[in-house]
This record gives C-alpha cells, sequence and structure tokens, in this order.
C-alpha cells in the first residue's frame, strides 16, 4: 500500500466518465485512498450519475463536474484515466496528448504497475465465458493467487493492486477498447487469447470495422 500511496500522493488525476456499474467508482475511490487529488468529470448530467457520487461522498478529496468537458480539466492533470466508451477522438483528449499528459485505462494501468503476467482475452464474442473459464482452471490447478480483471461488471482494477501477491497472476477481459490502454502505454499481455472475429459494433467502428 505505501508503494501505490508513494506513487499517487498529490498527483491530479482527471477520472473521465466514471459510470454507474461500479468499476469507475472502485478506480476513483482507490486513487482518493492512496492521496490523489481525484476529479471525476462527466458529460451526463449529476442527476443520471447521483448513484456514483453518493458512492464517493466520504472521499474529501475527490471533486465533481458534470456537463460539458473543459480542456483545462485534461491538459492541467497529471494523468487523465478515461472511462468506458469514451470515444478516443474527443478534443479533449486529443488536447491532453499534446500537452504530454499521460491517457489511462484501468486495466494497462494495473498491468503497468503491478508488473502481474497477464492473460489478455479478447475477441468478438465468448470474451467473459472464455475469461471466467480460465480464471477458474488456473485457480484450482496452480495454487497460485490468480486474480480476475478487465471488463468485468463492477470490478474495479485499480482496487486489484491492493491485492497483488509475490505469485499473482491475472486474467483479464479485454474488449477493444480497452485494448487502447495498452496501445497507450506500450503493453501487451504475457498470454493473449483471441476468441473469435465477427462483424459487430460497426456503428463504433466509423470505418466499416476494416481498420
Amino acid at each position: 500500500m505505501e508503494k501505490w500511496q508513494e506513487y499517487f500522493a498529490g498527483k491530479k488525476v482527471t477520472v473521465m466518465r466514471i459510470g454507474l456499474l461500479g468499476r469507475g467508482v472502485g478506480d476513483a475511490a482507490f486513487l482518493a485512498e492512496m492521496g490523489a487529488e481525484v476529479l471525476v468529470v462527466d458529460d451526463a448530467s449529476q442527476e443520471v450519475m447521483q448513484p456514483s457520487v453518493d458512492a464517493l461522498a466520504n472521499y474529501g478529496n475527490i471533486t465533481f463536474k458534470f456537463g460539458p468537458y473543459d480542456k483545462l480539466d485534461f491538459v492541467s492533470a497529471d494523468y487523465v484515466l478515461v472511462g468506458a466508451g469514451a470515444p478516443f477522438n474527443l478534443d479533449v483528449l486529443e488536447a491532453a496528448q499534446a500537452a504530454h499528459v499521460p491517457l489511462k485505462q484501468s486495466a494497462a494501468w494495473f498491468a503497468e504497475l503491478s508488473d502481474v503476467p497477464v492473460v489478455g482475452v479478447t475477441g468478438t464474442r465468448g470474451k467473459s465465458t472464455v475469461t471466467h473459464l480460465i480464471h477458474h482452471v488456473l485457480s484450482e490447478v496452480t495454487g497460485e493467487q490468480v486474480l480476475l480483471g478487465g471488463n468485468v461488471r463492477g470490478l474495479s482494477n485499480l482496487q486489484l493492486l491492493k491485492e497483488v501477491a509475490e505469485d499473482s497472476l491475472c486474467v483479464m477481459e479485454l474488449d477493444s477498447w480497452q485494448l487502447q490502454g495498452w496501445g497507450w502505454n506500450k503493453l501487451s499481455p504475457q498470454v493473449a487469447v483471441f476468441t473469435n472475429f465477427m462483424p459487430d459494433h460497426l456503428n463504433y467502428y466509423m470505418q466499416g470495422g476494416k481498420t
């Protein structure tokens, strides 16, 4: 814990899109517990995000801003933690990169900081099933501490840093959006599993799935 407190203490972290499913709340809570000055920004209304605000109400070093994003909140941060589903071409993210502010995503940030071997599972379909299957098998047969992370509902990847032990390894479900965070940090899982490739979500991938 002291290691993470030394790393994060006094750092200004802008958390973009905290969400309502628990992962973003857990990440923000971890950062606050480690002494960071956390600014949560979301383009949704506070009324919509109130459950997440309430969950973090006891942290005096977390502040909230709702509505249109302000570039200053991104370019003045030490880190920007980008939440699920944020388009990568947003001007505020481009401004942060131009200002040399590191963009982070929680799964890749966990891997970067923990140095834990990661089994990463990606593909169009079947990721959750395969991820949980691998996690179960490794937990049963290795005798080591096997963590479960990535795109798992309600699970904070940064909170997993508290659980890291000398023999830890981690199985992560990684969708294509989360993999961008690994690209930002020039990281790769030690073991990669690719389930399949299908023409889904083409409304998100503007080039018709060809890029």
